[in-house]
Protein backbone atom coordinates (compact mmCIF):
# COMPACT_ATOMS: atom_id res chain seq x y z
CA UNK A 1 0.00 0.00 0.00
CA UNK A 2 0.78 3.57 -0.45
CA UNK A 3 2.10 5.14 2.62
CA UNK A 4 -0.98 6.93 4.83
CA UNK A 5 -0.99 10.65 5.06
CA UNK A 6 -1.33 13.12 8.10
CA UNK A 7 -5.27 12.84 7.39
CA UNK A 8 -5.45 9.27 6.71
CA UNK A 9 -3.59 8.99 9.92
CA UNK A 10 -5.69 11.32 11.78
CA UNK A 11 -9.23 9.67 10.27
CA UNK A 12 -8.58 6.47 11.20
CA UNK A 13 -7.85 7.46 14.70
CA UNK A 14 -11.54 9.38 14.98
CA UNK A 15 -13.13 6.43 13.51
CA UNK A 16 -12.07 4.02 15.41
CA UNK A 17 -9.38 2.10 13.07
CA UNK A 18 -12.77 0.86 11.40
CA UNK A 19 -11.97 -1.02 7.99
CA UNK A 20 -8.70 -3.06 8.83
CA UNK A 21 -7.97 -6.08 9.03
CA UNK A 22 -4.63 -6.58 11.59
CA UNK A 23 -2.89 -9.57 11.65
CA UNK A 24 -2.76 -12.68 14.02
CA UNK A 25 0.00 -11.84 15.69
CA UNK A 26 2.72 -8.53 15.93
CA UNK A 27 5.81 -8.70 18.46
CA UNK A 28 6.43 -4.94 19.18
CA UNK A 29 9.77 -4.01 20.60
CA UNK A 30 9.31 -0.75 23.04
CA UNK A 31 7.27 0.24 26.11
CA UNK A 32 7.08 3.75 25.32
CA UNK A 33 4.14 5.22 24.06
CA UNK A 34 4.41 4.55 20.67
CA UNK A 35 4.57 0.65 21.55
CA UNK A 36 1.93 0.97 24.14
CA UNK A 37 -0.19 2.28 21.93
CA UNK A 38 0.01 -0.14 19.29
CA UNK A 39 0.11 -2.89 21.55
CA UNK A 40 -3.25 -1.57 23.01
CA UNK A 41 -5.26 -1.45 19.68
CA UNK A 42 -3.90 -4.47 18.34
CA UNK A 43 -5.03 -6.28 21.48
CA UNK A 44 -8.20 -4.43 21.23
CA UNK A 45 -8.96 -5.64 17.91
CA UNK A 46 -8.47 -9.19 18.39
CA UNK A 47 -4.38 -10.08 17.66
CA UNK A 48 -2.16 -11.92 19.75
CA UNK A 49 0.55 -9.22 20.85
CA UNK A 50 3.80 -9.38 22.71
CA UNK A 51 5.48 -6.24 23.78
CA UNK A 52 9.19 -6.78 24.32
CA UNK A 53 10.74 -3.95 27.12
CA UNK A 54 14.38 -4.00 27.80
CA UNK A 55 13.67 -1.93 30.79
CA UNK A 56 12.00 -2.49 33.94
CA UNK A 57 9.30 0.11 33.82
CA UNK A 58 6.67 1.53 30.73
CA UNK A 59 7.07 4.97 28.92
CA UNK A 60 10.79 5.25 27.67
CA UNK A 61 10.99 8.84 27.69
CA UNK A 62 7.40 9.32 29.74
CA UNK A 63 9.76 9.44 32.86
CA UNK A 64 8.88 10.45 36.25
CA UNK A 65 11.44 10.69 38.76
CA UNK A 66 9.62 9.90 42.62
CA UNK A 67 13.08 8.56 44.39
CA UNK A 68 14.76 10.02 46.01
CA UNK A 69 12.53 13.22 47.21
CA UNK A 70 10.41 13.34 50.44
CA UNK A 71 6.70 14.20 51.14
CA UNK A 72 5.68 12.72 47.59
CA UNK A 73 7.70 15.09 45.74
CA UNK A 74 8.40 14.05 41.99
CA UNK A 75 9.68 15.72 39.10
CA UNK A 76 9.45 14.86 34.95
CA UNK A 77 12.70 13.78 33.48
CA UNK A 78 11.29 13.70 30.00
CA UNK A 79 7.95 14.60 28.26
CA UNK A 80 6.10 16.90 30.56
CA UNK A 81 3.67 18.88 28.24
CA UNK A 82 -0.09 18.51 26.47
CA UNK A 83 -1.11 21.02 24.61
CA UNK A 84 -4.86 21.30 23.32
CA UNK A 85 -3.38 21.18 19.78
CA UNK A 86 -1.75 17.42 20.88
CA UNK A 87 -4.35 15.06 19.06
CA UNK A 88 -3.47 11.93 19.39
CA UNK A 89 -2.20 12.51 23.38
CA UNK A 90 -5.63 14.13 24.11
CA UNK A 91 -7.65 11.29 22.23
CA UNK A 92 -5.71 8.25 24.48
CA UNK A 93 -5.25 10.33 27.65
CA UNK A 94 -9.86 11.09 27.61
CA UNK A 95 -10.33 7.06 26.63
CA UNK A 96 -7.74 5.92 29.79
CA UNK A 97 -9.25 8.17 31.95
CA UNK A 98 -6.27 10.15 32.48
CA UNK A 99 -6.43 13.88 34.22
CA UNK A 100 -4.62 16.98 33.47
CA UNK A 101 -3.53 19.93 35.22
CA UNK A 102 -1.93 23.40 34.35
CA UNK A 103 1.38 23.22 33.20
CA UNK A 104 4.20 24.60 34.92
CA UNK A 105 5.64 26.41 32.06
CA UNK A 106 2.64 28.61 31.91
CA UNK A 107 2.91 32.14 33.92
CA UNK A 108 6.63 31.42 35.05
CA UNK A 109 8.43 34.32 36.67
CA UNK A 110 11.08 34.51 33.93
CA UNK A 111 14.07 36.19 34.27
CA UNK A 112 17.51 36.26 32.57
CA UNK A 113 21.02 36.09 34.92
CA UNK A 114 23.89 37.21 32.65
CA UNK A 115 27.32 38.09 33.82
CA UNK A 116 26.53 38.28 37.57
CA UNK A 117 23.42 40.36 37.26
CA UNK A 118 19.22 39.90 36.51
CA UNK A 119 17.01 40.77 33.88
CA UNK A 120 13.79 40.69 32.12
CA UNK A 121 12.27 40.14 28.90
CA UNK A 122 11.32 43.84 28.30
CA UNK A 123 13.66 46.65 26.80
CA UNK A 124 14.79 48.90 29.47
CA UNK A 125 15.90 45.96 32.12
CA UNK A 126 17.43 44.31 29.07
CA UNK A 127 19.18 47.66 28.91
CA UNK A 128 20.93 47.15 32.32
CA UNK A 129 22.84 43.87 30.81
CA UNK A 130 24.76 46.24 28.37
CA UNK A 131 24.26 43.40 25.75
CA UNK A 132 26.35 44.12 22.56
CA UNK A 133 22.91 43.96 20.56
CA UNK A 134 22.51 45.81 17.31
CA UNK A 135 20.72 49.76 17.47
CA UNK A 136 17.49 47.88 16.23
CA UNK A 137 17.79 45.26 19.01
CA UNK A 138 18.02 47.81 21.65
CA UNK A 139 14.37 48.95 20.83
CA UNK A 140 12.92 45.29 20.96
CA UNK A 141 11.97 43.80 23.67
CA UNK A 142 12.11 39.58 23.46
CA UNK A 143 9.33 38.76 22.31
CA UNK A 144 9.47 41.72 19.63
CA UNK A 145 12.69 39.93 18.88
CA UNK A 146 11.00 36.82 18.03
CA UNK A 147 8.15 38.04 16.37
CA UNK A 148 11.13 39.97 14.04
CA UNK A 149 13.19 36.88 13.45
CA UNK A 150 11.29 34.11 13.57
CA UNK A 151 7.53 34.71 13.46
CA UNK A 152 8.11 37.01 10.19
CA UNK A 153 9.85 34.62 8.49
CA UNK A 154 7.00 31.52 9.38
CA UNK A 155 4.37 34.29 8.11
CA UNK A 156 6.46 34.78 5.04
CA UNK A 157 6.38 30.83 4.31
CA UNK A 158 2.67 30.68 4.51
CA UNK A 159 0.70 28.79 3.84
CA UNK A 160 3.50 26.15 3.49
CA UNK A 161 4.87 26.34 6.59
CA UNK A 162 1.81 25.18 9.05
CA UNK A 163 0.14 22.98 5.44
CA UNK A 164 -2.21 20.62 7.42
CA UNK A 165 -0.08 17.74 5.30
CA UNK A 166 3.25 18.43 5.85
CA UNK A 167 5.88 18.53 2.59
CA UNK A 168 8.74 19.77 1.47
CA UNK A 169 7.83 22.51 -0.94
CA UNK A 170 10.18 24.66 -3.15
CA UNK A 171 9.96 28.02 -1.20
CA UNK A 172 10.86 25.39 2.62
CA UNK A 173 13.57 23.83 0.74
CA UNK A 174 16.39 25.95 0.81
CA UNK A 175 15.55 26.38 4.94
CA UNK A 176 16.27 22.69 5.34
CA UNK A 177 19.73 23.46 3.83
CA UNK A 178 19.99 26.03 6.60
CA UNK A 179 20.95 25.60 10.50
CA UNK A 180 18.43 27.74 12.35
CA UNK A 181 21.81 29.63 13.89
CA UNK A 182 22.32 30.42 9.96
CA UNK A 183 18.50 31.39 9.29
CA UNK A 184 18.87 33.87 12.49
CA UNK A 185 21.95 35.50 11.47
CA UNK A 186 20.68 36.15 7.90
CA UNK A 187 16.86 37.19 9.37
CA UNK A 188 19.95 40.34 11.17
CA UNK A 189 19.90 39.01 14.39
CA UNK A 190 23.16 39.37 16.94
CA UNK A 191 24.82 36.53 18.58
CA UNK A 192 23.78 38.51 21.43
CA UNK A 193 19.74 38.26 20.67
CA UNK A 194 20.05 34.40 19.47
CA UNK A 195 21.20 33.42 23.14
CA UNK A 196 18.09 35.81 24.51
CA UNK A 197 15.96 34.25 22.31
CA UNK A 198 17.24 30.91 22.63
CA UNK A 199 15.05 30.02 25.75
CA UNK A 200 12.24 30.02 23.61
CA UNK A 201 12.66 27.99 21.34
CA UNK A 202 11.47 23.92 21.57
CA UNK A 203 9.84 24.59 24.52
CA UNK A 204 13.30 25.54 26.81
CA UNK A 205 15.31 22.69 25.28
CA UNK A 206 17.40 25.23 23.08
CA UNK A 207 21.17 24.07 22.29
CA UNK A 208 22.60 22.83 18.91
CA UNK A 209 21.50 25.60 16.95
CA UNK A 210 24.29 25.39 14.67
CA UNK A 211 23.34 22.21 13.27
CA UNK A 212 19.62 21.85 13.87
CA UNK A 213 17.59 22.51 10.42
CA UNK A 214 15.86 25.47 9.86
CA UNK A 215 12.96 24.32 8.24
CA UNK A 216 12.37 21.93 10.74
CA UNK A 217 12.61 25.00 13.57
CA UNK A 218 10.24 26.88 11.80
CA UNK A 219 7.96 23.84 11.26
CA UNK A 220 7.29 24.10 15.19
CA UNK A 221 7.35 27.46 15.85
CA UNK A 222 4.27 28.05 13.19
CA UNK A 223 3.07 25.47 15.33
CA UNK A 224 0.84 25.60 18.21
CA UNK A 225 3.29 23.85 20.08
CA UNK A 226 5.45 26.82 20.51
CA UNK A 227 6.41 28.21 23.69
CA UNK A 228 5.64 31.67 21.23
CA UNK A 229 1.78 30.62 20.98
CA UNK A 230 1.55 29.11 24.72
CA UNK A 231 -2.04 29.53 26.13
CA UNK A 232 -3.78 28.83 29.28
CA UNK A 233 -4.91 25.23 27.86
CA UNK A 234 -1.40 23.95 28.04
CA UNK A 235 -1.72 21.17 30.73
CA UNK A 236 0.57 18.44 32.29
CA UNK A 237 -0.58 14.85 33.16
CA UNK A 238 -2.24 15.00 36.72
CA UNK A 239 -0.03 12.90 38.98
CA UNK A 240 2.93 12.34 36.89
CA UNK A 241 3.34 12.14 33.21
CA UNK A 242 4.08 8.28 34.09
CA UNK A 243 0.60 7.53 34.84
CA UNK A 244 -0.39 7.89 30.85
CA UNK A 245 2.46 5.13 29.91
CA UNK A 246 1.05 3.68 33.03
CA UNK A 247 -2.34 3.45 32.15
CA UNK A 248 -1.78 1.78 28.92
CA UNK A 249 0.42 -0.72 30.77
CA UNK A 250 -2.39 -1.42 33.11
CA UNK A 251 -4.56 -2.91 29.65
CA UNK A 252 -2.05 -5.17 28.55
CA UNK A 253 -0.39 -6.80 31.43
CA UNK A 254 1.12 -10.23 30.79
CA UNK A 255 1.22 -8.86 27.11
CA UNK A 256 4.38 -7.03 28.05
CA UNK A 257 7.79 -9.03 29.02
CA UNK A 258 10.18 -6.19 30.93
CA UNK A 259 13.83 -6.21 31.10
CA UNK A 260 13.74 -8.59 27.51
CA UNK A 261 16.42 -6.50 25.71
CA UNK A 262 15.65 -7.42 21.86
CA UNK A 263 19.41 -7.82 20.34
CA UNK A 264 18.51 -9.47 16.79
CA UNK A 265 15.41 -9.17 14.03
CA UNK A 266 15.53 -11.33 11.22
CA UNK A 267 12.77 -11.93 8.45
CA UNK A 268 11.39 -13.74 5.23
CA UNK A 269 8.61 -13.92 3.13
CA UNK A 270 6.13 -15.44 6.00
CA UNK A 271 7.01 -14.48 8.80
CA UNK A 272 9.54 -12.57 11.43
CA UNK A 273 11.58 -13.15 14.42
CA UNK A 274 12.98 -11.60 17.12
CA UNK A 275 16.02 -13.30 19.41
CA UNK A 276 15.98 -11.37 23.07
CA UNK A 277 18.03 -11.59 26.43
CA UNK A 278 15.50 -12.91 29.26
CA UNK A 279 17.01 -13.75 32.50
CA UNK A 280 20.54 -14.67 30.83
CA UNK A 281 19.36 -16.48 27.86
CA UNK A 282 18.11 -16.03 24.77
CA UNK A 283 15.05 -16.97 23.52
CA UNK A 284 13.23 -16.32 20.02
CA UNK A 285 9.62 -15.20 18.82
CA UNK A 286 8.06 -15.49 15.50
CA UNK A 287 5.05 -13.62 14.58
CA UNK A 288 3.74 -12.19 10.88
CA UNK A 289 5.11 -8.70 11.60
CA UNK A 290 7.35 -6.98 14.16
CA UNK A 291 7.14 -3.12 15.16
CA UNK A 292 10.26 -1.08 16.05
CA UNK A 293 9.89 1.31 18.31
CA UNK A 294 13.41 1.89 19.66
CA UNK A 295 15.07 5.20 19.03
CA UNK A 296 17.44 4.85 16.11
CA UNK A 297 20.44 6.03 18.68
CA UNK A 298 19.56 2.53 20.60
CA UNK A 299 18.55 0.71 17.59
CA UNK A 300 22.06 0.31 15.89
CA UNK A 301 22.64 -2.06 19.14
CA UNK A 302 20.09 -4.77 17.11
CA UNK A 303 21.22 -6.96 14.67
CA UNK A 304 19.28 -6.55 11.53
CA UNK A 305 21.98 -7.97 8.99
CA UNK A 306 19.73 -10.66 7.93
CA UNK A 307 16.22 -8.71 8.16
CA UNK A 308 16.88 -7.19 4.72
CA UNK A 309 16.84 -3.45 5.20
CA UNK A 310 17.05 -1.06 2.72
CA UNK A 311 20.56 1.52 2.41
CA UNK A 312 18.08 4.01 2.78
CA UNK A 313 16.91 2.78 6.15
CA UNK A 314 20.62 1.48 7.40
CA UNK A 315 21.55 5.05 6.16
CA UNK A 316 18.99 6.58 8.63
CA UNK A 317 19.71 4.56 11.61
CA UNK A 318 23.30 6.05 11.17
CA UNK A 319 22.83 9.05 10.58
CA UNK A 320 19.91 10.40 12.81
CA UNK A 321 21.18 12.05 15.52
CA UNK A 322 19.98 12.79 19.21
CA UNK A 323 19.73 15.73 21.50
CA UNK A 324 22.23 15.67 24.29
CA UNK A 325 19.91 16.37 27.84
CA UNK A 326 20.77 16.52 31.58
CA UNK A 327 18.66 16.99 34.02
CA UNK A 328 19.43 17.44 37.29
CA UNK A 329 16.91 17.95 40.54
CA UNK A 330 18.34 19.61 43.75
CA UNK A 331 15.48 18.99 46.67
CA UNK A 332 15.09 21.89 49.13
CA UNK A 333 14.04 21.80 52.43
CA UNK A 334 12.20 24.84 51.85
CA UNK A 335 11.23 27.45 48.86
CA UNK A 336 13.52 30.66 50.07
CA UNK A 337 13.20 32.42 46.72
CA UNK A 338 10.55 35.03 46.38
CA UNK A 339 8.99 34.12 42.62
CA UNK A 340 5.91 32.31 42.92
CA UNK A 341 7.54 29.92 39.75
CA UNK A 342 10.98 30.54 39.01
CA UNK A 343 12.27 30.14 36.15
CA UNK A 344 15.80 31.41 34.94
CA UNK A 345 18.26 31.47 31.89
CA UNK A 346 21.79 31.85 32.96
CA UNK A 347 24.70 31.97 30.80
CA UNK A 348 26.32 29.25 33.47
CA UNK A 349 27.11 26.48 32.36
CA UNK A 350 23.72 24.88 34.39
CA UNK A 351 21.75 26.84 31.38
CA UNK A 352 18.31 26.67 32.60
CA UNK A 353 16.94 26.85 36.39
CA UNK A 354 13.54 26.67 37.35
CA UNK A 355 11.11 25.52 40.06
CA UNK A 356 9.97 21.99 39.03
CA UNK A 357 7.52 21.62 41.65
CA UNK A 358 5.93 25.33 41.97
CA UNK A 359 1.68 24.33 43.04
CA UNK A 360 2.92 20.96 45.13
CA UNK A 361 2.05 21.64 48.45
CA UNK A 362 4.46 21.23 51.65
CA UNK A 363 7.63 23.36 52.64
CA UNK A 364 10.06 21.34 50.59
CA UNK A 365 10.74 22.10 46.11
CA UNK A 366 12.56 20.71 43.95
CA UNK A 367 14.94 22.72 41.62
CA UNK A 368 15.94 21.67 38.51
CA UNK A 369 18.82 22.55 36.38
CA UNK A 370 18.62 21.24 33.23
CA UNK A 371 21.53 21.66 30.57
CA UNK A 372 21.66 20.60 26.43
CA UNK A 373 24.22 20.29 23.50
CA UNK A 374 27.68 20.79 24.51
CA UNK A 375 26.71 21.83 28.11
CA UNK A 376 25.21 18.72 28.77
CA UNK A 377 27.98 16.56 27.43
CA UNK A 378 30.37 18.34 29.50
CA UNK A 379 28.73 17.63 32.86
CA UNK A 380 27.52 13.97 31.62
CA UNK A 381 31.52 13.06 31.71
CA UNK A 382 31.22 13.69 35.39
CA UNK A 383 30.49 11.21 38.19
CA UNK A 384 26.87 11.78 39.45
CA UNK A 385 28.27 12.54 43.19
CA UNK A 386 30.48 15.28 41.07
CA UNK A 387 27.44 16.31 38.76
CA UNK A 388 24.83 17.18 41.66
CA UNK A 389 28.38 19.32 43.50
CA UNK A 390 28.98 20.95 40.40
CA UNK A 391 25.71 21.77 39.81
CA UNK A 392 24.82 23.14 43.42
CA UNK A 393 28.43 25.19 43.54
CA UNK A 394 27.16 26.97 39.74
CA UNK A 395 23.49 27.29 41.17
CA UNK A 396 24.80 29.11 44.21
CA UNK A 397 25.67 32.24 41.69
CA UNK A 398 22.16 33.05 40.67
CA UNK A 399 19.92 31.33 43.79
CA UNK A 400 22.47 32.04 47.02
CA UNK A 401 21.34 29.98 49.55
CA UNK A 402 21.02 26.80 47.58
CA UNK A 403 23.96 25.08 49.42
CA UNK A 404 22.61 25.60 52.63
CA UNK A 405 18.99 24.48 51.66
CA UNK A 406 19.39 21.27 49.49
CA UNK A 407 19.03 17.75 50.95
CA UNK A 408 19.06 15.50 48.10
CA UNK A 409 19.35 15.17 44.13
CA UNK A 410 19.52 13.24 41.53
CA UNK A 411 20.48 13.41 37.71
CA UNK A 412 19.35 11.82 34.64
CA UNK A 413 21.57 11.69 31.59
CA UNK A 414 19.56 10.84 28.76
CA UNK A 415 22.78 9.91 26.11
CA UNK A 416 23.74 7.71 28.95
CA UNK A 417 20.28 5.96 29.42
CA UNK A 418 20.48 2.32 28.20
CA UNK A 419 18.23 1.52 25.28
CA UNK A 420 17.77 5.32 24.69
CA UNK A 421 21.39 7.14 24.34
CA UNK A 422 19.80 10.64 23.70
CA UNK A 423 16.73 12.96 24.69
CA UNK A 424 14.65 13.25 21.10
CA UNK A 425 16.18 13.73 17.46
CA UNK A 426 17.52 16.81 16.57
CA UNK A 427 16.24 17.03 13.30
CA UNK A 428 20.01 18.17 11.42
CA UNK A 429 20.52 19.78 8.11
CA UNK A 430 18.93 18.08 5.24
CA UNK A 431 16.92 16.46 7.95
CA UNK A 432 13.56 15.79 5.32
CA UNK A 433 15.76 13.89 2.92
CA UNK A 434 15.60 11.17 5.82
CA UNK A 435 12.19 11.37 7.27
CA UNK A 436 10.16 9.20 4.48
CA UNK A 437 13.17 6.23 4.89
CA UNK A 438 12.68 6.54 8.85
CA UNK A 439 9.20 5.82 8.52
CA UNK A 440 9.13 3.47 5.74
CA UNK A 441 8.42 -0.26 6.64
CA UNK A 442 10.65 -2.82 5.24
CA UNK A 443 8.70 -6.56 4.65
CA UNK A 444 7.57 -7.22 7.74
CA UNK A 445 9.08 -4.84 10.12
CA UNK A 446 7.63 -1.57 10.94
CA UNK A 447 8.83 1.93 12.42
CA UNK A 448 7.16 4.14 14.92
CA UNK A 449 8.37 6.50 17.92
CA UNK A 450 8.73 10.07 18.27
CA UNK A 451 11.33 10.45 15.29
CA UNK A 452 8.81 8.61 13.01
CA UNK A 453 6.43 10.95 12.98
CA UNK A 454 5.33 13.08 10.36
CA UNK A 455 6.23 16.39 12.02
CA UNK A 456 10.25 17.21 11.42
CA UNK A 457 10.56 17.26 15.31
CA UNK A 458 10.68 14.95 18.24
CA UNK A 459 10.06 15.24 22.02
CA UNK A 460 6.29 15.09 22.04
CA UNK A 461 4.42 12.52 23.07
CA UNK A 462 1.27 13.47 20.51
CA UNK A 463 3.83 12.79 17.82
CA UNK A 464 5.10 9.24 19.04
CA UNK A 465 1.16 8.47 19.08
CA UNK A 466 0.73 9.36 15.63
CA UNK A 467 3.65 7.32 14.41
CA UNK A 468 1.62 4.35 16.64
CA UNK A 469 -1.62 5.10 14.71
CA UNK A 470 0.24 5.41 10.75
CA UNK A 471 1.80 2.20 12.23
CA UNK A 472 -1.51 0.88 12.59
CA UNK A 473 -3.12 1.86 9.39
CA UNK A 474 -0.23 0.39 7.65
CA UNK A 475 -0.54 -3.10 9.24
CA UNK A 476 -4.61 -2.99 8.95
CA UNK A 477 -3.90 -2.35 4.97
CA UNK A 478 -1.26 -4.48 4.31
CA UNK A 479 -1.35 -6.91 7.14
CA UNK A 480 -1.91 -11.08 6.69
CA UNK A 481 -5.58 -11.79 8.42
CA UNK A 482 -6.22 -12.53 11.55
Amino acid sequence: MTEPTQSDTRRALETGLTGLTFPRKVIVVGAGLAGLAIAYELARHGSQVTVLEATDRPGGRAYTLREPFADGLYAEAGAMTVTPYCHYSMHYLRELGVGLERSDLLDPDFAYFIDGKFATTDRASLARLGLPLTDEERGMDVPEMIDTYVQSVCRKLQPDIDAPEWSVTERLAPYDRQSVHEALRAAGASEAAIDLMDPFFLEMRGGDLKAASALSWLRHEASPHSMARADGRWSKIAGGTDRFPRAFAEHLKDRIRYRNPVVRVTQDATESRVTFVDHGTLQTLAADHVVMTVPFSAIRHVDFSDAGLSEAKQDAMRRLRYSSIVRVYLQMRRKFWHEANLSYSTDLPIRWVRDATPHMPGPRKIIECMMTGRRARAVAAMTDEERLRFTLDQLEEPLPGAAEHFETGTSVVWDQRPYTEGAYILPERHHSTLMPAIRKPEGRIHFAGEHAAFEPNGGAMTFALESAVRTLVELGHGADPA
